[in-house]
């Protein structure tokens, strides 16, 4: 990195308040960054700590208070930080546009103009890649599925047999899209697997991260809404319907047949019972177990969940619970000590 802060400013649309010509080499957070770089404060914490740390520069808000440093200020400092990480990250490792020889491509699959498919990958019979799609090494395409335009798979990603996954979707490594769920019956003391018919339904700008698992229905097909976001190690079970630009973190696990309303957060490790609703909107908070529906709207946690603001005053009550027993024993014994007293004047 060799820029000017006025370089940055301009690549990020930012006013610069202080020194326009200072050089600067590196981009780095706020607690690891040294003189030469450029720091961003997302916040008004981190804006403050801006005054104890040995940065260069600094992206901040319009309203961020003056640092002792020049600062860049933008009307969006997520989407100033993005478009810089942007400039200076290196071009995505991804195979040139054509076959590679080494791929096995089905006679009546269909490949659109400037598809990328690299070494080893594996397009089932009358498989739909459309235009600029990148297939990187070791994918798997099934028979009849449909991947849309301008889609990266990489490494090791598998689509089976007749799911359709839209335009500028992006699929980590090793995720598997369109597996049957875990749907069995009992019957004379062992369990016998139930075939899935539907499939896996990925609508335009979906990102899912590596190694997650998206099954396809029995009978629905699962979906998943338009911009949604998924993180590594995320299951989301058979005929699950995830609404429009929701975000999941890791380890997310998601039980069959339920819903999930558009623009729904849900942190790391949650997991979602099967056959419930999740309203429009709702915030599942990181390790939470849900258990039923949860109205638009609401933020919830804990295990079971329930309404956040409950769930932190149970959290603080737990650390307080020893004390409380020791309190509640001592009050025991005393009152024990007088009703003996009482008996025996």
């Amino acid at each position: 990195m060799d820029m000017t802060v006025q370089a940055i400013a301009d690549l990020v649309d930012g006013r610069v308040e202080g020194s326009t010509e200072l050089p600067i080499t590196g981009v780095a957070a706020i607690d690891q960054a040294g003189p030469g770089d450029v720091t961003f404060a997302l916040d008004a914490r981190r804006a403050v700590a801006l005054g104890h740390c040995r940065a260069a520069a600094a992206i901040v808000s319009l309203d961020a208070p003056p640092a002792g440093m020049p600062l860049i200020r933008v009307g969006n400092v997520d989407v100033a930080m993005a478009a810089l990480l942007a400039h200076l990250a290196p071009p995505e490792d991804l195979p040139p546009v054509g076959v590679h020889p080494g791929a096995s491509i089905a006679p009546d699959a269909s490949l659109g103009p400037d598809v990328a498919v690299g070494p080893n990958v594996v397009v089932g019979p009358r498989a739909r890649i459309g235009p600029r799609s990148v297939l990187c090494a070791n994918v798997s395409v099934g028979a009849d599925a449909v991947v849309g335009q301008d889609t990266v798979l990489f490494d090791g990603a598998v689509v089976r047999h007749g799911c359709r996954l839209g335009d500028r979707v992006r699929i980590g490594p090793n995720s598997v899209i369109g597996f049957e769920g875990f749907g069995y019956y009992l019957a004379d003391g062992a369990y016998h697997r139930i075939a899935h018919i539907g499939a896996v339904i990925i609508e335009d700008d979906v990102e899912i991260g590596a190694c997650t698992c998206i099954d396809r229905g029995k009978l629905e097909s699962t979906r998943i809404g338009t911009g949604t976001k998924i993180d590594n190690l995320t299951l989301i079970a058979h005929a699950v319907q995830i609404g429009r630009h929701c975000v999941m973190a890791g380890q997310v696990g998601v039980g069959g047949s339920t819903r999930v309303g558009d623009g729904v957060a849900i942190g790391g490790g949650a997991g979602l019972r099967d056959n419930i609703v999740i309203g429009r909107g709702a915030r599942c908070a990181a390790h939470c177990g849900v258990a039923g529906d949860v109205p638009p709207g609401q933020d919830v946690a804990g295990a079971p969940a329930v309404p956040a603001r409950d769930a932190y005053r149970i959290m603080r009550a737990w650390s307080r619970l020893p004390a409380l027993i020791k309190r509640v024993r001592s009050l025991e014994s005393r009152l024990k000590a007088l009703e003996s007293s009482e008996d025996n004047p």
